[in-house]
């Protein structure tokens, strides 16, 4: 599956927030069993703001990591003029969308969900994702077995 990741998610892992341990169990699953991509604005603000926080060369050695795993979607002209006609608040957002689109995304990952209602693509968290998309065997019962379903 093809999932277009926001730039709010990759900044859980960036910075150890709170969303971090689901967005890391999302990201360990993508080159397996589902293609991540980017939107290219989102790699020079990611840039940007680890740099800033730690040191440029950090800010490129995390880049080259998220780029071994993550594809970056290609956008034109076009498409930002597509985006500036969604009903979308946030034009940041509206460009996310128009990167999941040119990348054929079957899901927007975001911590925004609400922001992208506007979006042709559906949005969802990483744990919305992960709990809709768990195989049978990653399903555990209550006291932690896995169950025989």
């Amino acid at each position: 599956m093809r999932l277009l990741l926001d730039i709010n998610i990759v900044l859980d892992v960036a910075f150890q927030r709170p969303g971090e341990p689901a967005t890391s169990a999302l990201i360990a699953r993508c080159g397996r069993e589902h293609q991540a991509w980017l939107a290219w604005h989102s790699i020079a603000t990611i840039a940007y703001l680890v740099e800033r926080q730690h040191s440029a060369q950090m800010a490129r050695a995390f880049i080259r990591g998220l780029l071994g795993w993550a594809d970056v979607a290609v956008t034109q002209h076009a498409d930002a003029l597509q985006a500036l006609d969604w009903p979308m608040p946030d034009f940041e957002d509206a460009l996310q969308a128009a990167a999941a689109v040119a990348c054929g995304a079957q899901f927007i990952i975001t911590r925004n969900v609400r922001d992208f209602s506007g979006s042709p693509i559906p949005a969802l968290t990483p744990e919305a994702f992960l709990a809709q998309k768990a195989s049978p065997s990653a399903v555990v019962t209550q006291r932690g077995k896995p169950s025989a379903t």
